[in-house]
């Protein structure tokens, strides 16, 4: 079902400083991105893992303690049955949908985790 770990996700109340930190703390070569109907955030390719730092303003979901915690994306083949297996097995996740450079269903774990599945373009 699960193909890989396709990213990490920073959530910061200051993308720009905390991007500007990764980028002189580890010379992370951290790039503006801006993807369809999304705020701009920065990101990179790291080892084959995508590394991306979002603004907390915009992010999806609701607000919770965890709301700035790392996000974990999977990637997978089929996200539609990755979605129907969540629901099966009583998890609220958010319907599959298309945001341009992938489909992606979202879900929090027990813990209150954000976590993505998704099937990239």
């Amino acid at each position: 079902m699960i193909d890989s770990v396709g990213a990490i996700l920073l959530i910061s109340d200051d993308a720009p400083r905390l991007a500007a930190f990764y980028r002189k703390a580890l010379a992370l070569p951290l790039e503006d991105e801006v993807h369809e109907d999304e705020t701009p955030h920065f990101g990179c390719e790291i080892g084959g893992v995508h590394f991306a730092i979002h603004p907390s303003a915009d992010w999806p979901g609701e607000a919770s303690p965890n709301s700035q915690s790392p996000v974990v994306v999977f990637h997978t083949r089929d996200v539609q049955a990755a979605y129907e297996l969540l629901k099966s097995n009583g998890v609220e996740a958010t319907p599959p949908l298309d945001h341009g450079f992938a489909m992606v269903t979202a879900f929090r774990d027990p813990d209150g985790n954000q976590v993505l599945v998704m099937t990239p373009a």
